[in-house]
């Protein structure tokens, strides 16, 4: 996907419009936490959609095609905990008076409970272009200010690589399978450390017992609930190596979007 041109060139923002004369006004979460705004609007020249995702526990929304690619990726890598999509609303008051608002695409919680929001773009050449990273860097500053990290730079073609796609386009469609934490989730742990804290794919599937197919749709959710952990940037293999994360429940991201949370009078 192409850089606009106006993005490119930015002209719109030079003079009383550039993003450094811009003054921060506020940051706002939502007052349950979740988005601020759906973003769904039928006027631009790319998709919108939603789906409900089970980390946030949350119905999240998005535009183009990285952001539902990113999400996937949140959703089944036990290296994330909780996750939310249009999570703050940052205004600003530009140099000729006009107020404006600013959305962070992504809020991340990590499984060591650091909190990071971040842009999705195609790719470098989207965050280099002058339209796109000044109002960044703007933004970056006003995060800083405000005591969080700058704003990560998500590329999504890296999760829209075909191998990447039919991968958690597999997992997405097995990750609510039911399974019995105890029985099943401690087969599948107990062949992990059978085998010294990583295991072959195909061992923790026989283990599991059953019809294979069944095993392997086990599997999957026993991933996202970080039960286990494999690499999904393409379909395991018999030989695809399977850990154990540790324990970890989600609490950052929210405690600190209640920090933003509008008040209620």
């Amino acid at each position: 996907m192409r850089v606009p041109h106006r993005h490119v060139v930015a002209d719109h923002l030079n003079g009383v419009k550039d993003p450094a004369r811009w003054v921060l006004i506020g940051i706002e979460a939502a007052d349950d936490l979740g988005m601020v705004r759906t973003g769904m609007t039928y006027d631009k020249d790319y998709g919108t959609s939603a789906g409900f995702f089970e980390k946030p526990q949350r119905l999240q929304f998005f535009e183009g095609p990285n952001e539902p690619a990113v999400a996937d990726h949140l959703e089944m890598s036990p290296r994330y905990l909780d996750f939310q999509f249009q999570p703050l609303r940052l205004t600003f008051r530009r140099a000729d008076g006009r107020v404006i608002h600013k959305y962070p695409d992504v809020g991340i919680e990590y499984d060591d409970h650091s909190v990071r929001f971040g842009e999705i773009k195609s790719d470098d050449a989207w965050f280099q272009a002058a339209g796109i990273r000044r109002p960044l860097e703007r933004i970056d500053m006003a995060m800083s200010a405000s005591g969080m990290d700058t704003l990560l730079r998500i590329k999504g073609t890296v999760f829209r690589r075909d191998e990447v796609q039919k991968a958690h386009g597999i997992a997405m469609e097995a990750r609510l399978t039911t399974f019995d934490p105890s029985t099943d989730g401690g087969r599948a742990r107990a062949a992990v450390m059978a085998a010294g804290g990583r295991a072959r794919y195909a061992d923790v599937v026989a283990a599991l017992g059953g019809h294979r197919a069944h095993a392997v749709d086990k599997l999957y959710a026993m991933l996202m609930r970080r039960v286990v952990d494999f690499d999904l940037s393409s379909e395991p293999t018999a030989d695809t190596l399977v850990t154990a994360p540790r324990p970890a429940s989600a609490f950052a991201l929210r405690e600190l979007l209640a920090r933003f949370q509008r008040k209620v009078a």
